[in-house]
């Protein structure tokens, strides 16, 4: 398999990755996507409107005029499909399988997450949906692979379907399932770093060393993805097992590890009401917004 070699820069396509399940992959994923969104958005004062050319990039944003310096994908991976339902929207018939498939283009799959008609404004932020359409589409690429002997790349065919979104795109955003399988190693290829969030508890850190483990493998057969943050999630400082796993994530990864995500009622809450944790808590008071701030700062500054 050819492999991509990209130069080493700041990473614009990450996935959000563990093997384990109920670690808050999908909310990591949500969040993660909409504060990049909005550190891509530049306020404008009034006296700056008419000097500005590309008229098309001018959005209003909470009653200001905002300059779009940049797009956001997020790309659910799971066919549980729950990025949509989080975020509070109508996909139609957009979906990711049928793109795979080919039989939807990438401007037919994708659509906006934006709800300024609601109140909550995401001029720049888009969504590739799932659905169980996704394990059908998957079935019918790894079924033509064995029938190629082999010889039909799955990381290529993902590759080539997405290449329009590397073009558009600032950041693309991969919500991953847990499970592992040749999908997800051609989601390796087309990612160039990880997101590993994971709770401090015992089985997650089993799963982590695992996940860890199998990106280092990757990156032994070539394969170009870098291990970016991991990220505790549902933390409880004051718990004795949440503090001494959290010691040894720092002891084994170092400055990977981001600012625990603490265990929060308004980050369980938020997605019932399809709003990402930037929304139910616009003042950004409650910590895990400033934990989840923090981790989009870390992305955006590479």
């Amino acid at each position: 398999m050819t492999t991509r070699k990209r130069k080493r820069r700041q990473p614009k396509i990450l996935a959000v990755v563990n093997r384990k399940g109920g670690v808050a992959k999908t909310t990591t994923a949500i969040n993660l996507a909409h504060g990049l969104s909005r550190r891509l958005l530049l306020r404008v004062s009034p006296d700056d409107v008419e000097k500005i050319e590309e008229k098309d990039r001018l959005v209003e944003f909470q009653g200001t005029t905002m300059y779009v310096r940049g797009h956001v994908l997020l790309v659910d991976l799971d066919p549980q499909g729950h990025c949509a339902r989080g975020l509070g929207l109508d996909v139609g018939t957009a979906d990711i399988g049928e793109l795979l498939m080919g039989r939807q283009t990438l401007a037919e799959a994708v659509v906006s997450a934006d709800r300024s008609n609601e109140g909550y404004p995401r001029p720049n932020l888009w969504l590739l949906p799932s659905s169980d359409n996704l394990e059908v589409a998957k079935q019918a690429l790894l079924q033509k692979s064995l029938e190629d002997g082999g010889q039909y790349n799955i990381a290529a065919a993902l590759l080539r379907r997405l290449a329009h979104a590397v073009e558009r795109f600032a950041y693309i955003i991969l919500d991953c399932p847990p499970n592992l399988d040749v999908f997800t190693q051609a989601i390796y290829h087309f990612a160039e770093a990880a997101i590993v969030p994971v709770k401090p508890d015992y089985f997650s850190m089993v799963g982590i060393t695992q996940h860890v483990a199998n990106i280092r493998e990757s990156q032994m057969k070539g394969i170009d993805i870098a291990i970016h943050t991991i990220v505790p999630t549902m933390m409880v400082p004051r718990q004795n097992l949440d503090q001494q796993m959290l010691d040894s994530l720092l002891e084994v990864y170092g400055q990977a590890v981001a600012e625990p995500i603490p265990r929060s009622q308004m980050v369980a809450e938020a997605p019932a009401y399809h709003l990402t944790i930037f929304e139910y808590d616009p003042k950004g008071e409650n910590p895990a917004t400033v934990a989840y701030q923090k981790l989009v700062d870390r992305v955006y500054h590479g």
